[in-house]
């Protein structure tokens, strides 16, 4: 009911005030705190005020709806940012159960040379052209993107992923393994190491993996930058390192703070060469062992050694949001006949490792190296 209709006019001193009705009508008020059902003249009218202040909101609870919208609008956006930021992470937890199909014998972990293929996990492994020698276990992922070149592991860690190369540095900078966008990327090979397809002595002398830091999350590479502390070296000594040729396991011999690009160190580590000599392999194991947080005297390294080296982010140089520093982990492969097994008793924290010069800078400390010579991985 239209209430300008049933009293003609507004009486003096009263104003519409813009409440709905539930037939969507104006009701009149006066300008004070009046009771709506006094200006109301029929039962009909009054039985309609009462259902409309059933549905009529005090100031209070439309600040209540507002902020239950707002929250609710944050929620969603949020999920939708989760859900576009951890998507590779659940991609990769499905890839992992991939690699580790099931045989007859059992599950069979990449890393298995024993692994017996399953002709039945994949009828269209027929149609993929596969290279000779490739592991079984790692034919399932090639099967599905040939950029596949590996996976890596270090046990009891979130490190446990496949490898891609191709023949540069950003196709999965920020892509996953099917060619979504993810904020964590992929781990990939440097694109100059080679794969060894004759064994280890195929390997290029320095084999460099990079994956991303994820902050306040244990994804991709974010694991490494505990390398800091010697229990954690202690508990994880060892990598696992296959690529689609063979099985290498690698003992760490370093985790340290490089800087990201020469004008934030003053004698930048090369640390990412892949092909030095074997003359000049002890020179980069001590420049290791100079930077590196923890030292374990156990673990020796001879000219011929081959090396691991793993490059995250480290955030501990940052200045202005930008990420000026990697945390790198070196290892050196297990020899033919030797042992896996590692000494990590000896392991101690190095006080006087060697940093960059802009953490100096940035700390506001006098760099002691500052003059020193650097492993030159050209000599």
């Amino acid at each position: 009911m239209d209430i300008t209709e049933n009293k003609g006019v507004p009486a003096e001193g009263v104003i519409p005030q813009g409440i709905s009705m539930s037939d969507g009508k104006e009701v009149i008020a006066s300008p004070k705190d009046v009771y709506l059902d006094k200006i109301y003249n029929t039962e009909q009218d009054k039985a309609d005020i009462e259902e409309a202040k059933k549905r009529v909101m005090t100031p209070a609870d439309k600040r209540v709806i507002t902020l239950l919208w707002l929250l609710n609008a944050a929620v969603v956006v949020f999920i939708g940012v989760f859900l576009h930021l951890s998507g590779g992470a659940d991609e990769y937890s499905s890839i992992r159960e991939e690699a580790r199909y099931e045989t007859e014998e059992g599950p069979a972990e990449f890393f298995d040379a024993a692994s017996v293929f399953s002709e039945e996990l994949a009828p269209n492994y027929s149609e993929t052209d596969f290279p000779k020698g490739i592991l079984n276990g790692l034919k399932p992922l090639y099967s599905e993107n040939k950029d596949t070149v590996g996976w890596i592991r270090i046990e009891g860690t979130n490190i446990d992923h496949v490898i891609l190369q191709t023949d540069n540095h950003s196709d999965y900078d920020r892509t996953t393994f099917h060619g979504d966008y993810y904020v964590g990327g992929s781990i990939y090979m440097d694109y100059r190491n080679k794969l060894g397809k004759n064994g280890a002595d195929g390997l290029s002398k320095n084999t460099i993996l990079y994956g991303h830091y994820l902050q306040n999350q244990r994804g991709m590479f974010s694991d490494l930058n505990l390398y800091e502390s010697v229990d954690y070296y202690r508990e994880h000594p060892v990598i696992e390192m296959s690529t689609i040729y063979g099985n290498f396991k690698w003992k760490i011999i370093g985790g340290f703070i490089a800087a990201a690009e020469a004008k934030f160190d003053n004698s930048l580590f090369y640390y990412w060469y892949d092909n030095f000599t074997d003359e000049n392999t002890l020179g980069f194991a001590n420049e290791v062992a100079f930077r590196s947080f923890v030292i374990n005297p156990s673990v020796d390294v001879k000219p011929t050694d081959k090396f691991l080296t793993l490059s995250t982010c480290s955030h501990v140089m940052d200045i202005d949001g930008k990420v000026n520093a990697r945390f790198v982990v070196v290892a050196r492969l297990v020899r033919e006949g030797e042992s896996e097994e590692v000494d990590v008793s000896a392991a101690y924290l190095n006080p006087e490792r060697r940093m960059p010069q802009y953490w100096y800078d940035k700390n506001g400390l006098v760099n002691p190296y500052a003059h020193y010579a650097i492993w030159d991985a050209f000599a």
